[in-house]
């Protein structure tokens, strides 16, 4: 029987695996702090899918809760897809944000993600089989002025996944590192980012997971779901980065200051 692991499960682009997934035939692992949201996930999926779903509440930026997750994806005799999904984002000049809530972004953002990918990897490796999917960002590919934490955790996790991809190669595990650009989740209002007007609409989460499912059939290290943040991803890994940088700059600061007025 298949097994996935979601972390983020409650929400956006974390509840869109769940749903795919269950739909796909796995029994499915639900990880996230808010347990009136997970075990109302829960029922859905067993009712609409017939399969098996537990409920596993926790904060990862806790550490005795992050120990209890580990513990729990290590000691599964079979689990064939952990999603790192789990993950936040403040924006806003660096040194007028809450260093307490940057010490949880980072621990949640990377942290969570390197040690519960370190606590499947052994036992995929001895079935030869299993995947990870990382979930990134579209700024991974650019430093962002007054986003900068969270930009540079997602760069950290391409970087991280693509250096293990290949580690991985003959050994039948595949990784990916999944950069979506604006999708519709509550990212953005937890980050305090106002999108009304914003010129892209973005995309769906479902459609998003679907990208992401499709480019893990053929062991893609980076996904970029969408024609037009495909075009941008690839704008950004040529352009200069110190002018991506400078360009990006006078955008947030206004969206910083719109966000200092509400």
């Amino acid at each position: 029987m298949k097994r996935a692991v979601i972390t983020g499960a409650s929400s956006g682009i974390g509840k869109a695996f769940a749903e795919r997934l269950a739909r796909d035939g796995y029994d499915v692992v639900l990880v996230a702090r808010r347990r009136e949201r997970l075990e109302a996930l829960a029922t859905v999926l067993r009712e609409a899918y017939g399969r098996q779903v537990d409920v596993l509440p926790a904060d990862l930026t806790n550490p005795a809760d992050l120990t209890v997750v580990e513990q729990n994806v290590r000691g599964y005799s079979s689990l064939d897809l952990l999603v790192n999904n789990a993950g936040f984002g403040k924006i806003g000049a660096y040194g007028d944000l809450d260093l307490d809530v940057e010490d949880e972004e980072i621990r949640l953002n990377i942290l969570a993600l390197v040690r519960l990918t370190h606590a499947v990897i052994p036992g995929m490796i001895a079935r030869r089989q299993g995947a990870i999917i990382n979930v990134s960002s579209i700024v991974a590919f650019l430093p962002v002025p007054f986003l900068a934490t969270y930009s540079a955790t997602k760069a950290y996790v391409n970087s991280f996944t693509e250096a293990i991809h290949e580690e991985l190669k003959e050994t039948g595990v595949k990784i990916q590192a999944l950069c979506p650009g604006r999708t519709h989740t509550e990212f953005h209002e937890r980050a305090g980012i106002n999108t009304a007007g914003h010129p892209s609409k973005g995309m769906t989460s479902e459609a998003v997971v679907d990208a992401s499912l499709r480019a893990l059939t053929k062991n893609k290290a980076i996904c970029v779901p969408g024609i037009s943040n495909r075009i941008t991803a690839c704008i950004m890994s040529i352009l200069p980065r110190a002018l991506l940088r400078k360009g990006a700059a006078p955008r947030m600061r206004k969206l910083t200051e719109k966000i200092e007025r509400r």
